[in-house]
């Protein structure tokens, strides 16, 4: 199946709704935040963080672009590279000077049609295509589908699909199994590992899962809109 350009935007709403609590906008390119979560900064439309190297990927990419602000964001890239970022949260009352520098000069390259380039580009590379050929490989055609191997892909690496699927018998449609099905059990499977996990963080991130079943249930499996994903509409 060849998604809409309409399912796609859908999938990119609801994912940023999980990461940031809203849809993504123009403005959503220049977000830069530290939360309390260990990540480091969390910036832009896909909310790339420090400790996960998404990232230096962006920054990296927007240098190479050649971005107004290329130059001063070089002098940065050594703290990327040792996640200094992750030393702080959000209830330190002071950052250090580098990094407030570095939180304005990000916010500042948001509004940069090449910054926004370079975060799609990365994220499309790194995230949407593997997500993508999972999906053929596993013969998964519907929009949810996608949205759910994608999300999983985001919030736990494109390796974490492999891994899960490992844990329940269902068959893939490739195999012969029924998709409803074996996306349900892959849920399913997902929910409890995040329910399990060490990180109190990484427990409480069942949300994600709980919204998207709440999808299923209203047997949206096109993602047709209007769509509500935990109270915010997706248009």
């Amino acid at each position: 199946m060849s998604l809409t350009e309409q399912q796609r935007h859908a999938i990119d709403c609801v994912v940023a709704i999980f990461e940031t609590g809203k849809v993504p906008s123009a403005k959503s390119y220049g977000t830069c935040s530290i939360l309390n979560d260990g990540a480091g900064i969390s910036y832009g439309k896909h909310q790339c963080t420090d400790k996960a190297g998404s990232l230096d990927l962006v920054c990296k990419r927007y240098i190479e672009l050649g971005g107004q602000q290329a130059e001063p964001l070089k002098q940065y890239m050594n703290y990327l590279a040792t996640n200094e970022s992750a030393k702080y949260n959000n209830v330190v009352a002071n950052y250090p000077a580098w990094l407030n520098s570095l939180i304005n000069l990000l916010k500042s390259a948001g509004s940069d049609p090449l910054m926004k380039q370079a975060q799609d580009e990365v994220f499309d590379k790194n995230y949407w295509l593997p997500a993508e050929n999972q999906c053929k490989e596993i013969g998964l055609k519907t929009a949810f589908s996608h949205l759910v191997v994608y999300d999983t892909c985001i919030h736990s690496g494109p390796g974490r699909v492999g891994i899960l699927r490992k844990t329940f018998p269902e068959k893939s449609p490739a195999n012969g199994g029924d998709e409803k099905a074996w996306v349900l059990a892959l849920l399913k499977a997902r929910r409890a590992w995040l329910a399990s996990n060490s990180n109190e963080l990484v427990q409480r991130t069942v949300y994600r899962i709980d919204a998207m079943l709440e999808i299923a249930n209203a047997n949206n499996w096109d993602l047709n809109t209007p769509l509500t994903v935990r109270k915010v509409k997706i248009a």
